[in-house]
């Protein structure tokens, strides 16, 4: 099932209240990623204007965007923002096996 949780961000000039995690990472990357790393990726979004990778006939733009940092670890989002809707829809979330960590 997927988990909702209220946020507050502002992603492409718009007001988003709710993200919508997709347990999808859980059968791949549960080592490294649950919903509170997410939330937490999710924040380096707001106040961000992304280029949509796709749009699909019902108004989802689908966003592929990394590095997003955790406890210095680069991780990659897959999510999307449905029109006129304000909730982010988090699809994918795993750790990258490259890229500099942060200290």
């Amino acid at each position: 099932m997927r988990r909702l949780y209220p946020v507050r961000l502002e992603i492409n000039g718009r007001r988003i209240n709710l993200a919508v995690i997709d347990p999808h990472y859980e059968v791949k990357h549960s080592s490294t990623v649950n919903d509170d790393v997410i939330l937490s990726l999710l924040l380096a979004l707001n106040s961000g204007e992304f280029e949509p990778e796709d749009v699909d006939e019902d108004g989802f733009e689908y966003y592929s965007t990394e590095p997003h940092y955790f406890d210095g670890k680069p991780y990659k989002l897959i999510w999307l923002l449905p029109r006129n809707e304000d909730y982010i829809g988090v699809i994918n979330c795993y750790r990258r096996p490259y890229g500099k960590e942060k200290s």
